[in-house]
């Protein structure tokens, strides 16, 4: 059973594929690449005030057990949906934010898994 809940877990982790694929046109994020299980890296994320930004998984080799935020954001808000990590912009602001998410789960060799990656916002006017 366990092994099966590894396996379905791996399969949604595949159904999200896309290193960082903005669920709206309102925001655009870089890919981020990292190598091995335990890894910290840091890509940028362009965000429209008042609006949110969700970020996917590619490239990881195991099966995810969790996602958390790890570092808060200063000024907008960050979550966990359905293991993927967002960032919502908070209306009126323009400026600079981060925040830090980690994939946390075991590999494929059984291992511990931890991957942190650190976005840096800027958060752009709406039009």
């Amino acid at each position: 059973m366990v092994m099966k809940k590894e396996m379905l877990a791996a399969a949604v982790c595949a159904a999200f594929m896309g290193s960082s694929v903005p669920a709206y046109a309102a925001c655009k994020a870089t890919s981020v690449f990292f190598s091995g299980s335990l890894a910290e890296t840091e890509g940028e994320m362009t965000v429209v005030s008042g609006t949110s930004c969700w970020s996917g998984v590619n490239g990881i080799s195991g099966a995810l057990s969790e996602v958390k935020i790890t570092q808060q954001p200063k000024v907008g808000k960050a979550g966990v949906e359905n293991m993927r990590p967002y960032y919502m912009a908070k209306p009126g602001y323009q400026g600079p934010d981060e925040f830090t998410y980690a994939y946390i789960g075991t590999d494929q060799y059984g291992g511990p898994m931890k991957i942190s990656i650190k976005r840096k916002i800027t958060v752009v006017p709406s039009l």
